[in-house]
């Protein structure tokens, strides 16, 4: 680090300024305890070097515009205290391609939380890190190949859509089989041996000439189907994300499984069904990761 040599240089020319000023013993003593340190200092930072690991606390999944941190976690050899260490990190989020750059310098054997800025949904990795090990002084740096990886998926804030009233307007309504004689819905159709004699419809089968029965039949409710464009701003990406995780978890609340196409203006569409909680969250985390045109503009 520039700041600690700047300051070692002082301390040598400080050293040598006393000897040349007193000239005695102890001022030697001084100049050369000075001009060993840069050699304590590689000894300590190879040390270092094979002692030290470093290992990175992701959260698992958060809610957008929630405050969030990486927390580092370092530790080296008990007999080698004070030892410092520098990250060099950069964070991208998948949907747009935003890149958040973080450096810092700690201790080791101390925790380091670095905040993560959650504007909008989607999925942050760690795209680069370098980390260099440093002696207590700061003065030889050794870089240190670390493989941290690790996503963060940042669901959308959930939004309730204007035109979600009641389920009825967004499902088909579909005529099948019922298990109940005493439905007030029916189909006619020719007797069939095993039919019930009291299932005879007999105004029916006196205009066919043929004996008919009745067939109960009950309302059904087909898939619900939502269309999410995956363009336009960031922030308006966010608002669709958040309407069709909300309209999701309505119509499975309600037994209705749901169709999703995800559409954009340059990729094929992309179609998912929806049944349970699971198959949700596993498409939500797919969608988190797909790449949006335009995602970096906000109207």
């Amino acid at each position: 680090m520039l700041k600690n040599w700047i300051i070692y240089i002082l301390a040598l020319l400080g050293a040598e300024a006393f000897f040349i000023v007193n000239q005695m013993w102890f001022s030697w003593l001084c100049v050369v305890v000075v001009c060993a340190i840069p050699f304590f200092s590689a000894i300590l930072s190879v040390l270092s070097f094979f002692f030290f690991s470093v290992r990175v606390k992701v959260p698992h999944m958060i809610t957008m515009k929630t405050e969030t941190e990486l927390v580092f976690s370092s530790k080296t050899s008990k007999y080698l205290p004070g030892q410092l260490y520098a990250v060099r990190m950069t964070i991208r989020e998948l949907m747009s391609g935003a890149v958040q750059k973080h450096r810092f310098t700690c201790q080791i054997g101390t925790d380091y939380p670095v905040r993560l800025e959650t504007d909008h949904c989607g999925t942050y990795v760690i795209d680069s890190i370098k980390v260099r090990v440093y002696d207590m002084f700061g003065l030889i740096p050794i870089p240190k190949k670390v493989e941290l990886k690790g996503s963060i998926p940042v669901l959308p804030v959930q939004r309730l859509p204007s035109i979600v009233e009641e389920s009825n307007g967004f499902r088909a309504k579909i005529l099948s089989k019922s298990n109940s004689p005493y439905s007030e819905i029916y189909d006619v159709r020719e007797y069939m041996a095993g039919d019930p004699v009291k299932s005879v419809h007999w105004k029916m089968s006196a205009k066919k000439d043929d004996i008919m029965v009745r067939e109960p039949q009950e309302e059904t409710h087909g898939r619900a189907r939502l269309v999410m464009p995956l363009h336009g701003s960031r922030d308006r990406v966010d608002q669709n994300l958040g309407e069709v995780l909300f309209t999701i978890k309505y119509f499975l609340l309600r037994d209705i499984p749901v169709d999703i196409k995800v559409v954009s203006r340059t990729r094929r569409p992309e179609e998912f069904q929806i049944r349970s909680k699971q198959e949700m969250d596993h498409t939500m985390l797919k969608i988190l990761r797909m790449p949006i045109e335009g995602g970096q503009h906000n109207e």
